[in-house]
Parts: structure tokens; sequence; C-alpha cells
């Protein structure tokens, strides 16, 4: 007989309808599991991440949040935490949520989420970066080529060098030709495995945010991204707000003042399309990632 029931939800993040976007499952009361049961809950439900909400360790913050992959805990995500606010705004959770701005303590920082309202109903949040951009190294174009099954000369290097980048969440970026080069896109295992093995490393080994841009108006861009990492899990996500945060801080190096917004579609290959809508304030800056949020489904697990 179980022992004890686990109330879960499970939310599809940067998008507006069921079955698109990303899903990610909330633990909503994760008092007292251990961190081997949360990686075999994670296991289960086989997303790109599942978070675990706990009660906050101070009074500075809403809760604490634990996230896993299937295969490991993480210190950041994008998608986890604008699902988890959602869910904690909307169902009955161990997270405090007092008003519409919460701050969740995680293992990468302090995370500043604002609830996004629409008629006074919850539809999304707005979630701050734990840390500005950090850039830990470029990439050789013909190795994100081979490991994309491209033509070297459609990886380009007019708006920056192929590089490693993170504001929470490290990813190798390079930006391809056009989104008909992101449609032609045939990884190359092997390659990743060669990439992994010089470094810099990133999440998942080697995961890449290839990214085409579609219209730009000063700092304003329209992007349509693909996120690999077949040496983890998921091989391809069809919405990735950690890079989608770093590639619009790596967009707005080429400003003035720093100031960049960026609207990013991602998983349109998979058949999820997601819209992630990202703005950095000023030079230096944190990124803002917001996106919407559609309920899917809730229940309980048995341990």
């Amino acid at each position: 007989m179980p022992q004890r029931t686990v109330p879960y939800s499970i939310v599809d993040v940067f998008t507006t309808r069921r079955f698109a976007g990303n899903p990610v499952a909330v633990i909503r009361d994760a008092q007292g599991l251990l961190g081997t049961q949360m990686q075999s809950i994670a296991q289960e439900f086989g997303f790109s991440e599942t978070t675990f909400i706990l009660p906050p360790g101070n009074g500075t913050t809403s809760a604490k949040l634990r996230i896993f992959t299937p295969f490991d805990e993480i210190p950041f995500a994008g998608h986890p935490n604008i699902g988890t606010a959602f869910v904690a705004a909307t169902e009955e959770t161990v997270a405090e949520v007092q008003s519409d701005q919460l701050v969740f303590d995680e293992l990468g920082g302090p995370v500043s989420v604002g609830l996004q309202r629409e008629q006074g109903r919850v539809i999304g949040a707005r979630i701050t970066a734990p840390q500005a951009l950090e850039v830990q190294g470029e990439c050789d174009s013909a190795m994100i080529a081979a490991c994309l099954g491209l033509p070297e000369d459609q990886v380009l290097s007019t708006r920056f060098q192929p590089c490693v980048a993170t504001v929470g969440l490290p990813f190798a970026f390079a930006e391809l030709a056009d989104e008909r080069a992101l449609a032609a896109v045939e990884l190359n295992i092997a390659a990743f495995k060669t990439a992994q093995a010089r470094g810099p490393r990133t999440v998942d080994g080697f995961a890449i945010s290839a990214f085409a841009v579609t219209s730009e108006s000063g700092s304003d861009f329209k992007v349509r991204a693909r996120v690999f990492s077949p040496l983890g899990h998921p091989p391809e996500d069809p919405a990735t707000g950690s890079a989608a945060g770093a590639l619009t801080s790596l967009l707005a190096l080429s400003g003035d003042d720093g100031f960049c917004r960026a609207s990013i579609e991602q998983g349109v290959e998979m058949g999820r399309p997601s819209l992630i809508e990202v703005e950095i304030p000023a030079s230096g800056a944190r990124a803002e990632i917001t996106g919407r949020c559609v309920a899917v489904s809730s229940g309980v697990l048995y341990l």
C-alpha cells in the first residue's frame, strides 16, 4: 500500500494553448522528499525538467525551488520557473504567494518572478535571470557546423562568434544563415561528443542554441531558434527560457545602450510552437524572460 501521496500539476509553458510550448511537472509540496526521490520522480515524468516546491528557508523568499532533469539537478531554468509560479498562484502549494511578486530560492541564486494577469486571471509570469550575461568561451564555426550537419558557410559570425554563454545555465550559441538552414539541421552525435571533449562545456555536455534572425528594427528582434542537446535530454527542446535570455543578452551587445527586446519562436519544427519574450533593460542588466502558461493536468503520485 502506498504510504504517501504527493500532489502534482503539469503546465505547458510559453504557449497559449495546450499541447504546445514546453511541459513542466510541478510537485506542489515536496516537503520530506529526498533528493534521490526527486530524481526518480523526474525520471518518471520524463520531461526536460520537473520542479519541487519546498517551504522558504528564510523570510526573504516565497519558496525554495529544486529543478531536476531526468538525469540530474540543475541550478536554474526558464520555463520551470514560469510554470512553477503559475502553479503556485493557481493551485494550493507550500509556496507563499502573498502578492504578484515572488522570489524562488534556487541553486543558481534567487530568482525574481512577477505574475502576469489578464482581466485579473493569472496567465503566465516574468522572471529575472539569476545572473547577467557571462561569455565563457568561443566555439569553432566548423565544429558547430559539424554538430548540426550543415555546410560551414551556413554558420554566421557577423553579429558575434559562436560561443558558450550563460545567464544561469550555459549553452553554445550560433547564428545560422536563415530559417531554411534551421530546418535542414541533421544532428551528428559523434561531432557533439568531440565538441564536449574540446570544451567549453555546456549543460548536457554540449548543447547548441541555433538561431536565425527573421526581422529586426533597431534593438527589437524577431528570432526563430532551435535548441539541441542530444547528449542529454531531450535531444531537442521546444522552449528554452534560459537559452533565450542569454541569446537576447548576446544580441544586446551590438546596441549602443545595451537595451534589447526579442520575440523568440521555438519548437515549430517539433510541432510544439512556443513564444518566448525577452527584454534586456540596459547594458549589463539581467535578462527578463516572459511567457504564458496553460494548465494541462493535475493528480497525485504514490510513494
